[in-house]
């Protein structure tokens, strides 16, 4: 942070323990539900209070919290007049094949996007998109700009 390096990251739980509240000060952070309801120790509020929860717990920008086959929730960490402070986006892909890297292709293209300048939503949005590219394929296959490019044109 005290060399303003864009920081950005994932935790795994499915199978291991990983604590995603451990990370502080970070640009964005990209959780799963059920890894956010971990971290918050909270299992009954709605996504607006548990991302807030999250926000307030690691004090990150952004958080991009995976919702799986419905899609992503975003919590913008500034609140502005012009914009909101949570949104979804639903899941562009909706038949999957195969779900391996499409977390990973969410992380790398929306911490790119910000990094480059790009609103929350925008990256949400390129993340959501890369995403859904990786579960149309079987196997965590490396996703091409072009890709990305011929989807939002």
């Amino acid at each position: 942070n005290s060399k303003k390096i864009f920081m950005s990251a994932d935790s795994q739980s499915s199978s291991q323990f990983g604590d995603i509240g451990k990370y502080k000060n970070l640009n964005l952070i990209t959780p799963t539900e059920h890894e956010a309801r971990l971290s918050t120790r909270n299992i009954e509020d709605g996504l607006v209070i548990l991302t807030e929860e999250l926000f307030k717990q690691t004090k990150s920008k952004n958080i991009l919290l995976k919702l799986g086959r419905e899609g992503v929730f975003i919590h913008n960490g500034k609140k502005t007049k012009k914009s909101f402070k949570t949104d979804r986006i639903r899941a562009l892909n909706n038949s999957p094949q195969d779900a391996s890297g499409a977390g990973d292709s969410l992380l790398s293209v929306s911490t790119l996007s910000l990094h480059l300048g790009s609103s929350i939503w925008e990256a949400g949005l390129l993340g959501s998109v890369a995403a859904s590219i990786q579960v149309s394929r079987l196997g965590n296959i490396p996703i091409r700009a072009k890709e990305i490019i011929s989807i939002i044109k």
